[in-house]
């Protein structure tokens, strides 16, 4: 928020006082909290914040006002609170658990000069461990009992300090603590102990799992395989770059499903909930989280994924940037915002060829069946098509191909407008390189995959995919071919030459 010009900010107010009084003064009697010092033979008091202890009792700090419950939290304001500085507007919340009071947030706005904030909390804590992004600061103290963040949010002109007293919880648990109110506004910052972005080397007990694309897969050795009542087959860590990205829990029995969903759903508010043919996924998305809780509904089995968004996107990227496909779409995606389509044409995904209006067979490739309508209208909206292919895997529609047809001299023009079509009903894609030096540009849901693929040569494509019976798919051809390398069983091709192609057309 900006300042008048003639207004004495808290910048230049604080700069007017010596650098010693400056760190006194917020530290001791605007930040009013302390650890008294006692004699070695007795237990140490609780810190306090402005001369309340913490662990107290509501009834035991005066004019308190109560705002709000979440859970087992109930939440205050007191009359009479001073903000930090005169021009810097100070809200004070006070947390109230069964253990007394264990959390205070302030919140201050519109003040200029964080510098000397910072000063007086690293002269009283010490230096704390910094992470954040462009627009976005976020210091935290550990201390034995208390966990001290400062969090500045640039774009909003506002600074959240955050005390938590937790004192039966040890370093790591403090490290990835959250209130109820940041549990739903942020989504999870951390698992077990571990905060995302933390580096593998810090990490104990890591054993190496296997590596997919641009991460490295980790169990830990002890880990617990429950979660609340319910079993677990797995557990693994993702690594990016040698930094926490992602965790992945598996258990075999899918009736924990509508458990986890409803323990999920409490926790975290509704999902984006999207069934796909084989499988259900429920998705809670964070600008720097997601959350999801997936049910293979034919082989059964519950897989529940958390991820740091911004360092998914980043592994995706760094996937991508070679034009190769990125192997973390299988079990890790960012998911697009708008809704998905689930029919094409009235065709929904995982029908059958006899749902099909006018459907009429082509040919078999590869054991996919491929059809196309006698009634297809080749336009889409003013887009003109040349053709239209509707996908069959094991006699359910998995994808339907659309072959956009140029519609002038200035096929760049083309690409613009079909682009502009797709990211105005659906929202931005992610895109990477194509194989051939094209572009391709990819929005994603749960269960259904969208890509508008722009070639180097040749006519632009729009591909519908079922992602669930195209992972399905994959996993048949590729345990086929570990069967037959297990087996050893090889058909050579027959002698024609050079070529690579049999009589019959076959590769």
């Amino acid at each position: 928020m900006a300042q008048k010009t003639s207004r004495p900010t808290f910048a230049r107010k604080t700069a007017a006082a010596s650098s010693g009084c400056l760190l006194a003064l917020l530290a001791c009697l605007l930040l009013g909290l302390r650890a008294p010092t006692q004699a070695a033979s007795q237990p140490p008091k609780p810190p306090e914040f402005r001369g309340i202890p913490f662990g107290a009792a509501p009834a035991a700090v005066p004019g308190l006002a109560h705002l709000a419950s979440s859970g087992e939290t109930d939440f205050y304001r007191r009359e009479g609170d001073k903000p930090l500085a005169e021009d810097c507007p100070t809200d004070i919340r006070y947390g109230f658990s069964r253990v007394g009071l264990y959390f205070v947030r302030m919140t201050v706005s519109g003040c200029q000069g964080l510098a000397p904030l910072i000063a007086a909390y690293e002269s009283k804590y010490g230096r704390p461990l910094r992470e954040g992004a462009p627009g976005f600061v976020r210091l935290v103290w550990n201390q034995p009992t208390l966990r001290v963040s400062l969090s500045h949010f640039a774009r909003e002109g506002e600074t959240v300090i955050d005390y938590v007293y937790l004192p039966e919880l040890t370093q790591d648990e403090r490290e990835v603590w959250q209130s109820a109110e940041d549990v739903r506004a942020r989504g999870p910052i951390g698992f077990r102990g571990l905060r995302f972005g933390r580096e593998r080397p810090s990490i104990p007990g890591l054993v190496p799992a296997y590596a997919e694309g641009a991460a490295n897969y980790y169990r830990r050795r002890g880990d617990r395989l429950e979660l609340g009542e319910m079993r677990l087959s797995d557990v693994l860590y993702g690594f990016f770059r040698d930094r926490l990205f992602a965790v992945v829990m598996r258990m075999e029995n899918a009736d924990d499903f509508e458990a986890l969903r409803r323990a999920y759903q409490t926790k975290y508010g509704p999902p984006r909930a999207i069934p796909a043919t084989l499988e259900e996924e429920l998705v809670w998305s964070w600008p720097d989280a997601q959350i999801a809780l997936t049910r293979d509904a034919e082989a059964g089995g519950v897989a529940v994924r958390y991820t740091d968004a911004r360092l998914l996107a980043e592994a995706a990227a760094a996937e991508a940037s070679g034009g190769a496909p990125p192997s973390l779409s299988g079990g890790l995606r960012i998911f697009s915002r708008g809704e998905p389509p689930r029919s094409f044409r009235g065709a929904a995904f995982g029908s059958t060829p006899q749902s099909l209006p006018a459907g009429e067979y082509l040919y078999t490739h590869r054991d996919r069946r491929y059809f196309r309508r006698a009634d297809e209208r080749l336009h889409l909206g003013d887009i003109p098509l040349t053709s239209v292919l509707y996908a069959y895997d094991e006699n359910r529609l998995a994808s339907v191909t659309l072959v956009v047809a140029p519609s002038g001299d200035a096929p760049e023009k083309d690409y613009e407008r079909v682009l502009a079509a797709y990211s105005a009903k659906y929202g931005q894609p992610s895109d990477r390189p194509g194989e051939d030096g094209g572009r391709i540009h990819l929005w994603t849901w749960p269960g259904i995959s969208l890509a508008l693929v722009r070639p180097k040569v040749g006519p632009m494509e729009v591909h519908y995919v079922d992602a669930s019976l195209l992972r399905r798919r994959e996993a048949r051809i590729a345990g086929k071919a570990l069967h037959d390398l297990d087996l050893k069983v090889f058909s050579p091709p027959e002698a024609q030459g050079p070529g690579i192609e049999r009589p019959n057309g076959q590769e």
